[in-house]
Protein backbone atom coordinates (compact mmCIF):
# COMPACT_ATOMS: atom_id res chain seq x y z
CA UNK A 1 0.00 0.00 0.00
CA UNK A 2 1.52 3.35 -0.89
CA UNK A 3 2.29 6.60 1.07
CA UNK A 4 -0.45 8.66 1.62
CA UNK A 5 -0.01 11.83 -0.85
CA UNK A 6 -0.19 15.30 0.92
CA UNK A 7 -3.38 17.11 0.17
CA UNK A 8 -2.83 21.44 -0.89
CA UNK A 9 -6.14 23.41 -0.28
CA UNK A 10 -6.93 25.77 -3.37
CA UNK A 11 -6.13 28.92 -1.83
CA UNK A 12 -2.73 27.77 -0.66
CA UNK A 13 0.27 29.22 -2.48
CA UNK A 14 4.21 28.98 -1.63
CA UNK A 15 6.50 31.80 -1.15
CA UNK A 16 9.79 31.88 -2.69
CA UNK A 17 12.64 34.26 -1.12
CA UNK A 18 14.93 35.33 -3.52
CA UNK A 19 18.48 36.84 -2.69
CA UNK A 20 18.83 40.02 -4.87
CA UNK A 21 22.09 40.17 -6.78
CA UNK A 22 25.07 41.63 -5.93
CA UNK A 23 25.00 43.98 -9.07
CA UNK A 24 21.07 45.38 -7.59
CA UNK A 25 22.70 46.23 -4.58
CA UNK A 26 23.10 49.97 -4.28
CA UNK A 27 26.75 51.62 -4.16
CA UNK A 28 27.77 52.70 -0.90
CA UNK A 29 29.25 56.30 -0.49
CA UNK A 30 32.21 55.85 1.14
CA UNK A 31 33.70 59.47 0.88
CA UNK A 32 30.41 60.59 2.11
CA UNK A 33 29.62 58.30 5.33
CA UNK A 34 33.36 59.40 6.12
CA UNK A 35 32.23 62.80 5.30
CA UNK A 36 29.27 62.62 7.62
CA UNK A 37 30.87 60.72 10.35
CA UNK A 38 34.08 63.45 10.61
CA UNK A 39 31.20 66.32 10.76
CA UNK A 40 29.24 64.08 13.81
CA UNK A 41 32.58 63.97 15.40
CA UNK A 42 33.05 67.48 14.89
CA UNK A 43 30.07 68.33 16.32
CA UNK A 44 30.21 66.24 19.35
CA UNK A 45 33.97 67.80 20.40
CA UNK A 46 32.77 71.48 19.82
CA UNK A 47 29.64 70.41 22.11
CA UNK A 48 32.02 68.26 24.98
CA UNK A 49 34.04 72.01 24.92
CA UNK A 50 31.23 74.16 25.06
CA UNK A 51 29.84 72.29 27.90
CA UNK A 52 32.99 71.65 29.87
CA UNK A 53 33.84 75.26 29.73
CA UNK A 54 30.26 75.80 31.54
CA UNK A 55 31.18 73.17 34.28
CA UNK A 56 34.43 75.11 34.74
CA UNK A 57 32.63 78.46 34.94
CA UNK A 58 29.85 76.89 37.12
CA UNK A 59 33.12 75.35 39.20
CA UNK A 60 34.71 78.55 39.46
CA UNK A 61 31.59 80.17 40.65
CA UNK A 62 30.56 77.75 43.02
CA UNK A 63 34.50 78.21 44.67
CA UNK A 64 34.06 82.10 44.51
CA UNK A 65 30.53 80.99 46.18
CA UNK A 66 32.44 79.43 49.32
CA UNK A 67 35.11 81.55 49.57
CA UNK A 68 32.76 84.17 49.95
CA UNK A 69 30.67 82.27 52.52
CA UNK A 70 33.38 81.43 54.59
CA UNK A 71 35.45 85.12 54.34
CA UNK A 72 31.97 86.01 55.71
CA UNK A 73 31.97 83.40 58.98
CA UNK A 74 35.37 83.68 59.37
CA UNK A 75 34.77 87.72 59.45
CA UNK A 76 31.78 86.69 62.44
CA UNK A 77 34.53 84.73 64.36
CA UNK A 78 36.89 87.26 64.67
CA UNK A 79 34.55 89.68 66.13
CA UNK A 80 33.45 87.49 68.31
CA UNK A 81 37.03 86.80 69.32
CA UNK A 82 37.19 90.91 69.41
CA UNK A 83 34.07 90.93 71.66
CA UNK A 84 36.40 89.06 74.28
CA UNK A 85 39.67 90.58 75.13
CA UNK A 86 40.35 87.59 77.35
CA UNK A 87 41.42 85.12 74.13
CA UNK A 88 43.02 87.85 71.33
CA UNK A 89 44.71 86.05 68.87
CA UNK A 90 43.28 82.67 70.42
CA UNK A 91 42.10 81.08 66.89
CA UNK A 92 44.66 81.76 64.76
CA UNK A 93 47.15 80.01 67.54
CA UNK A 94 45.27 77.14 68.11
CA UNK A 95 44.19 76.35 64.22
CA UNK A 96 47.84 76.12 64.19
CA UNK A 97 48.39 74.06 66.93
CA UNK A 98 45.11 71.96 66.15
CA UNK A 99 46.54 71.35 62.27
CA UNK A 100 50.33 70.40 63.92
CA UNK A 101 48.66 67.87 65.77
CA UNK A 102 46.43 66.35 63.07
CA UNK A 103 49.81 66.12 61.17
CA UNK A 104 50.83 63.95 63.62
CA UNK A 105 47.98 62.19 64.55
CA UNK A 106 45.94 61.06 61.34
CA UNK A 107 47.46 63.26 58.13
CA UNK A 108 44.82 63.36 56.06
CA UNK A 109 42.83 65.63 58.85
CA UNK A 110 45.26 67.95 58.70
CA UNK A 111 45.47 68.27 55.09
CA UNK A 112 41.89 68.43 54.59
CA UNK A 113 40.65 72.23 53.98
CA UNK A 114 37.42 72.15 55.91
CA UNK A 115 38.77 70.62 58.90
CA UNK A 116 41.18 73.44 59.08
CA UNK A 117 38.57 75.30 58.66
CA UNK A 118 36.90 74.02 61.72
CA UNK A 119 39.35 74.43 64.03
CA UNK A 120 39.51 78.48 63.38
CA UNK A 121 35.89 78.28 63.32
CA UNK A 122 35.23 76.52 66.34
CA UNK A 123 33.96 79.03 68.70
CA UNK A 124 32.02 81.01 65.96
CA UNK A 125 28.78 80.48 68.33
CA UNK A 126 29.79 83.11 70.80
CA UNK A 127 28.26 85.45 68.12
CA UNK A 128 25.11 84.20 69.64
CA UNK A 129 26.26 85.04 73.38
CA UNK A 130 25.05 88.07 75.11
CA UNK A 131 28.39 90.54 75.57
CA UNK A 132 27.69 90.44 79.87
CA UNK A 133 27.87 87.12 79.89
CA UNK A 134 31.15 86.54 77.25
CA UNK A 135 33.38 89.44 78.49
CA UNK A 136 32.42 89.29 82.25
CA UNK A 137 35.66 89.59 84.32
CA UNK A 138 34.72 87.52 87.21
CA UNK A 139 33.57 84.03 87.41
CA UNK A 140 29.98 83.13 85.60
CA UNK A 141 27.01 82.31 87.32
CA UNK A 142 25.23 78.77 86.75
CA UNK A 143 22.21 80.37 84.76
CA UNK A 144 25.31 82.68 82.91
CA UNK A 145 27.41 79.32 82.44
CA UNK A 146 24.41 77.25 81.13
CA UNK A 147 24.10 80.29 78.15
CA UNK A 148 27.83 80.25 77.90
CA UNK A 149 27.37 76.41 77.09
CA UNK A 150 24.90 76.78 74.29
CA UNK A 151 27.86 78.13 72.00
CA UNK A 152 28.63 74.78 70.49
CA UNK A 153 25.00 74.02 69.10
CA UNK A 154 24.88 77.40 68.06
CA UNK A 155 28.05 77.42 65.91
CA UNK A 156 26.54 74.21 64.45
CA UNK A 157 23.34 75.78 63.48
CA UNK A 158 25.09 79.05 62.03
CA UNK A 159 27.23 76.78 59.70
CA UNK A 160 24.34 74.24 58.89
CA UNK A 161 23.29 76.12 55.74
CA UNK A 162 26.69 76.65 54.58
CA UNK A 163 26.90 72.70 52.42
CA UNK A 164 31.06 72.80 52.14
CA UNK A 165 31.51 73.15 55.80
CA UNK A 166 29.29 70.45 56.71
CA UNK A 167 32.39 67.97 57.97
CA UNK A 168 33.45 71.18 59.94
CA UNK A 169 30.35 71.37 62.10
CA UNK A 170 31.26 68.18 64.58
CA UNK A 171 34.51 70.27 65.77
CA UNK A 172 32.65 73.25 66.46
CA UNK A 173 29.67 71.03 68.22
CA UNK A 174 31.82 68.72 70.12
CA UNK A 175 35.32 70.72 71.05
CA UNK A 176 34.18 70.86 74.57
CA UNK A 177 32.93 67.34 74.81
CA UNK A 178 35.23 65.40 76.76
CA UNK A 179 36.37 61.73 76.78
CA UNK A 180 34.70 60.51 80.47
CA UNK A 181 31.74 61.49 79.09
CA UNK A 182 31.39 64.76 81.22
CA UNK A 183 31.17 67.60 78.66
CA UNK A 184 28.79 69.36 76.76
CA UNK A 185 26.50 70.14 75.25
CA UNK A 186 25.61 66.61 74.88
CA UNK A 187 27.78 64.76 77.05
CA UNK A 188 29.92 62.03 74.33
CA UNK A 189 31.94 59.76 76.07
CA UNK A 190 35.60 58.33 74.30
CA UNK A 191 35.25 57.39 70.71
CA UNK A 192 31.45 59.03 70.60
CA UNK A 193 33.46 62.32 70.76
CA UNK A 194 34.57 62.93 66.28
CA UNK A 195 38.82 62.52 66.53
CA UNK A 196 39.01 66.32 65.00
CA UNK A 197 37.19 67.29 68.06
CA UNK A 198 39.36 65.36 70.04
CA UNK A 199 42.28 66.68 68.78
CA UNK A 200 41.35 70.28 69.10
CA UNK A 201 40.07 69.73 72.70
CA UNK A 202 43.43 69.07 73.50
CA UNK A 203 45.06 71.92 71.82
CA UNK A 204 42.69 74.55 73.10
CA UNK A 205 43.42 73.57 76.52
CA UNK A 206 47.09 73.76 76.24
CA UNK A 207 46.45 77.31 74.25
CA UNK A 208 44.25 78.63 77.53
CA UNK A 209 46.62 77.29 80.10
CA UNK A 210 49.55 78.99 77.90
CA UNK A 211 47.76 82.24 77.77
CA UNK A 212 47.68 85.16 80.62
CA UNK A 213 44.03 85.53 82.10
CA UNK A 214 43.05 88.39 84.49
CA UNK A 215 42.99 85.47 87.42
CA UNK A 216 46.08 83.69 86.40
CA UNK A 217 49.27 84.08 84.89
CA UNK A 218 49.86 81.75 81.24
CA UNK A 219 51.71 78.76 82.32
CA UNK A 220 55.07 78.09 81.04
CA UNK A 221 54.66 74.70 78.21
CA UNK A 222 56.21 72.41 80.54
CA UNK A 223 53.40 72.99 83.39
CA UNK A 224 50.75 73.14 80.68
CA UNK A 225 52.15 69.54 79.45
CA UNK A 226 51.96 67.88 82.44
CA UNK A 227 48.73 69.53 83.34
CA UNK A 228 47.26 68.10 79.65
CA UNK A 229 48.96 64.14 80.28
CA UNK A 230 47.43 64.39 83.77
CA UNK A 231 43.76 65.60 82.31
CA UNK A 232 44.64 62.04 79.80
CA UNK A 233 41.58 59.40 81.04
CA UNK A 234 39.29 62.03 82.26
CA UNK A 235 39.24 65.13 80.24
CA UNK A 236 41.25 64.69 77.48
CA UNK A 237 41.82 61.72 74.90
CA UNK A 238 45.19 60.19 76.56
CA UNK A 239 46.18 58.80 73.26
CA UNK A 240 46.30 62.13 71.74
CA UNK A 241 47.32 64.12 74.83
CA UNK A 242 51.11 61.72 74.49
CA UNK A 243 51.37 62.70 71.23
CA UNK A 244 51.16 66.40 71.98
CA UNK A 245 53.21 65.77 74.47
CA UNK A 246 55.85 64.08 72.27
CA UNK A 247 55.12 67.49 69.62
CA UNK A 248 55.53 69.93 72.28
CA UNK A 249 59.05 68.44 72.87
CA UNK A 250 60.24 68.45 69.75
CA UNK A 251 59.14 72.15 69.26
CA UNK A 252 60.90 73.04 72.45
CA UNK A 253 61.61 76.87 72.09
CA UNK A 254 59.17 77.39 69.47
CA UNK A 255 55.64 77.50 71.20
CA UNK A 256 53.79 78.54 72.52
CA UNK A 257 53.10 80.37 69.36
CA UNK A 258 52.66 84.45 69.73
CA UNK A 259 50.18 84.84 67.10
CA UNK A 260 49.23 82.30 64.92
CA UNK A 261 48.15 81.94 60.94
CA UNK A 262 44.62 82.42 59.85
CA UNK A 263 44.98 81.20 56.58
CA UNK A 264 43.37 78.31 55.50
CA UNK A 265 45.17 77.15 52.00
Amino acid sequence: MGQPRPVRSEDQTATVLSMPDEESLPVLDEAGVRDQLLHFARDLNRIYHKERARAEELEHTLHELEESYFATVKTLAFVVEARDAHTRSHLSRAHDYAVALAQRVQPELADDRVFRYGFLLHDIGKVGIPDHILRKPSPLTREEWEVMQTHPILGGQMLAPIRFLQRAIPIVECHHERWDGKGYPRGLKSDEVPLAARIFSVVDTFDAMTSDRPYRRALSVDEAVHEILAAGGTQLDPAIADAFAALCAERSGAWPIAQGNTDVD
